[in-house]
């Protein structure tokens, strides 16, 4: 077991090393004792609809530790983007001869056009179990707004790995071998957006189904001064409702090609450009995925604030929840600039309650998101460069929201108003 182990590491390195693997060209000849740092710079690669550009991308060794580092990673789509600032895999306690081993298959399957070489590699490398691993993304964005500013995750690699992890690399993505995958358990996950901070212990991450299983016994969040305590955490991510059947077409072609041994870029490009897979139908995908959030308690300076924590919804409601709270917790006294206008909507000379739909096409935030009182819901959309959307009922009260740009009526009843004025 021990063994098995050892030569998991490479999935660390696998997912990374993807996006450039089969596009990048060296000069160096790869000696089985080199241990220089392995650099690129300036990559493009065109993958389904999606341009992928990647600044600079280093693979160094340095007094045991190994470290895969890219910066300024963007992924554009017609209108959808991604951009990390940063992101680096690092482990220590990793001998010259391991490194030496992985550069050279780096630069065979960057010369090769393909994965293979790699992943072969990765299957079999020996690393100590007991290893501490650091991963770390800086500043998320997608189209243009900030998600978060920093995500970091640390453990060992016979922890974070998961059993069967090299069976996958070696024999293929097969199915079956995705099924028998075991848990990653990481000793702490802290995520960082503004001068909000949400830090999970001891968290065990793991396939449950079709979808992914997060669970933490303990953890804690702070804000504006403030620092609250959890216990038993426990988020599910699910896929959509309806999985993209170009999606779906594209995983059973990548199967196929895996059990072939031919992942090289090409071939996966062509692979999901034949399946249909767009950054559009990606990222919709993604955004309607769906989450289940629980916590036991949630406490306050020993104090008690909630029991039995329990929200759902999909990723997209999430985020847009996540963003208005921590921009409204800034207290740098800017979210004025920020949303100047705002919006309020009524329903006068009748009791019952009608549903409203409108567009605004900047950034949106709910003025009064624990009112009840008018018995009005409202749910809102961020979709980015388009930007937000709120479909809300209003009864005998009025809803209240302050945003940036400008707004615009979608599905707005004759009996509804809207008065839009600078806060």
């Amino acid at each position: 077991m021990r063994d098995m182990k050892r030569r998991q590491f490479g999935a660390a390195l696998a997912t990374a090393a993807f996006s450039l693997g089969g596009v990048v060209k060296t000069t160096r000849s790869a000696s089985a004792q080199e241990t220089e740092p392995l650099q690129i710079e300036d990559v493009t690669v065109s993958f389904g609809g999606v341009t992928s550009s990647v600044g600079s991308a280093t693979f160094s060794f340095e007094d045991g530790t190994m470290q895969f580092q890219v910066s300024d990673w963007t992924m554009e789509g017609a209108d959808k983007s991604l951009s990390i600032a940063q992101a680096s895999v690092s482990a220590a306690d990793v001998s010259a001869e391991t490194y030496a081993t992985i550069r050279g298959a780096m630069v065979e399957s960057f010369s090769g056009r393909s994965l293979s070489p790699l992943l072969s590699t990765l299957a079999e490398v020996d690393v100590n179990p007991d290893a501490s691993v650091e991963v770390v993304v800086e500043s998320v964005e997608t189209d243009g707004q900030l998600v978060a500013d920093q995500i970091a995750a640390t453990g060992t690699v016979g922890s974070v790995v998961p059993e069967g992890t090299r069976a996958l690399l070696r024999d293929g993505a097969t199915l079956e071998e995705v099924a028998a995958l075991g848990t990653a358990e990481w000793s702490e996950l802290t995520v960082q957006r503004g001068s909000t901070e949400f830090t999970a212990t001891d968290v065990v991450m793991e396939r449950q189904g079709t979808g992914v299983a997060i669970s933490a016994p303990s953890g804690s969040a702070s804000a504006s001064g403030r620092t609250f305590e959890f216990s038993d955490m426990s988020l599910d991510l699910m896929p959509p409702e309806t999985i993209p059947a170009a999606h779906v077409e594209f995983a059973s072609q990548v199967r196929q090609l895996a059990a072939d041994g031919n992942l090289s870029s090409s071939a996966v490009s062509s692979a999901a450009e034949d399946a249909g897979v767009t950054a559009e139908n990606t990222s919709e995908a993604v955004r309607n995925a769906r989450f289940e959030l629980s916590f036991a308690d949630v406490t306050e300076g020993g104090e008690t604030v909630v029991s039995d924590f329990q929200t759902s919804g999909t990723l997209a409601e999430l985020l847009q929840v996540l963003r208005q709270r921590t921009d409204s917790e800034t207290g740098d006294g800017t979210e004025d600039q920020q949303l100047p206008m705002e919006a309020v909507v009524t329903n006068p000379g009748t009791d019952e309650p009608a549903n409203y739909t409108f567009r605004v096409t900047g950034d949106l935030r709910n003025l009064e998101p624990d009112e009840d009182a008018s018995a009005a819901t409202e749910e809102i959309t961020d979709l980015g460069e388009e930007g937000t959307r709120v479909e809300g009922t209003v009864g005998t009260g009025d809803d209240r929201f302050a945003f940036s740009g400008e707004l615009v009526e979608e599905d707005v009843p004759d009996s509804i108003q809207i008065e839009v004025s600078e806060r």
